[in-house]
Protein backbone atom coordinates (compact mmCIF):
# COMPACT_ATOMS: atom_id res chain seq x y z
CA UNK A 1 0.00 0.00 0.00
CA UNK A 2 1.42 3.46 -0.96
CA UNK A 3 1.40 5.92 2.15
CA UNK A 4 -1.14 8.72 1.48
CA UNK A 5 1.62 11.31 1.85
CA UNK A 6 4.69 11.28 -0.45
CA UNK A 7 7.88 12.97 -0.77
CA UNK A 8 8.77 14.74 -3.36
CA UNK A 9 12.94 14.82 -3.80
CA UNK A 10 13.01 17.97 -6.37
CA UNK A 11 13.62 20.39 -3.49
CA UNK A 12 16.22 18.31 -1.75
CA UNK A 13 18.64 19.28 -4.45
CA UNK A 14 19.85 22.63 -2.97
CA UNK A 15 20.36 20.66 0.56
CA UNK A 16 23.50 18.97 1.80
CA UNK A 17 24.07 15.57 1.56
CA UNK A 18 23.30 14.99 5.30
CA UNK A 19 20.38 17.05 5.78
CA UNK A 20 19.07 15.09 2.16
CA UNK A 21 19.88 11.45 4.02
CA UNK A 22 18.42 13.50 7.26
CA UNK A 23 15.21 14.25 5.21
CA UNK A 24 14.26 10.97 3.85
CA UNK A 25 15.29 8.72 6.54
CA UNK A 26 12.72 11.18 8.72
CA UNK A 27 10.15 10.63 6.05
CA UNK A 28 10.83 7.08 6.20
CA UNK A 29 10.34 6.66 9.59
CA UNK A 30 7.43 8.27 9.85
CA UNK A 31 5.74 6.00 7.51
CA UNK A 32 6.23 8.17 4.05
CA UNK A 33 6.94 5.29 1.31
CA UNK A 34 6.36 7.35 -1.76
CA UNK A 35 9.29 9.54 -3.34
CA UNK A 36 8.85 11.14 -6.59
CA UNK A 37 12.41 11.07 -8.01
CA UNK A 38 11.85 14.06 -10.81
CA UNK A 39 14.80 15.77 -9.71
CA UNK A 40 17.18 19.00 -10.74
CA UNK A 41 20.09 17.33 -9.27
CA UNK A 42 21.78 13.59 -10.04
CA UNK A 43 23.21 13.75 -6.41
CA UNK A 44 20.16 13.12 -4.61
CA UNK A 45 20.03 9.83 -6.05
CA UNK A 46 23.01 9.04 -4.24
CA UNK A 47 21.77 9.92 -0.89
CA UNK A 48 17.72 8.10 -1.52
CA UNK A 49 20.03 5.24 -2.26
CA UNK A 50 21.86 5.34 1.12
CA UNK A 51 18.41 5.73 2.61
CA UNK A 52 17.28 2.79 1.20
CA UNK A 53 19.69 0.29 2.22
CA UNK A 54 17.88 -2.21 4.89
CA UNK A 55 14.43 -1.08 3.75
CA UNK A 56 14.33 -1.13 -0.71
CA UNK A 57 10.97 -3.64 -0.53
CA UNK A 58 9.26 -1.27 1.27
CA UNK A 59 10.00 2.13 -0.60
CA UNK A 60 7.87 2.93 -4.00
CA UNK A 61 10.11 5.09 -6.37
CA UNK A 62 8.64 7.51 -9.17
CA UNK A 63 10.83 8.83 -11.80
CA UNK A 64 10.25 10.50 -15.51
CA UNK A 65 10.45 7.67 -18.33
CA UNK A 66 12.87 9.32 -20.66
CA UNK A 67 14.95 11.04 -17.39
CA UNK A 68 18.21 11.32 -17.95
CA UNK A 69 21.47 12.88 -15.64
CA UNK A 70 24.92 11.97 -17.83
CA UNK A 71 25.21 16.03 -17.18
CA UNK A 72 24.97 16.01 -13.44
CA UNK A 73 21.28 17.59 -13.97
CA UNK A 74 17.73 16.72 -15.06
CA UNK A 75 17.82 16.31 -18.23
CA UNK A 76 15.43 14.33 -21.44
CA UNK A 77 16.08 11.79 -24.34
CA UNK A 78 13.92 9.51 -26.35
CA UNK A 79 16.82 7.60 -27.25
CA UNK A 80 16.16 3.91 -25.97
CA UNK A 81 19.80 2.85 -25.31
CA UNK A 82 20.27 5.56 -23.31
CA UNK A 83 17.01 5.71 -21.33
CA UNK A 84 17.82 1.69 -20.59
CA UNK A 85 21.22 2.67 -19.64
CA UNK A 86 19.49 5.42 -17.11
CA UNK A 87 17.40 2.81 -15.80
CA UNK A 88 20.34 0.42 -14.83
CA UNK A 89 21.66 2.88 -13.38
Amino acid sequence: MISIIGLGASSLGAASHEEMLKTLNHAFDAGINYVDLVAGHAPIFKAVGEALKGRRDTIYLQIHFGAEYTSGEYGWTTDLKRIKESIQW
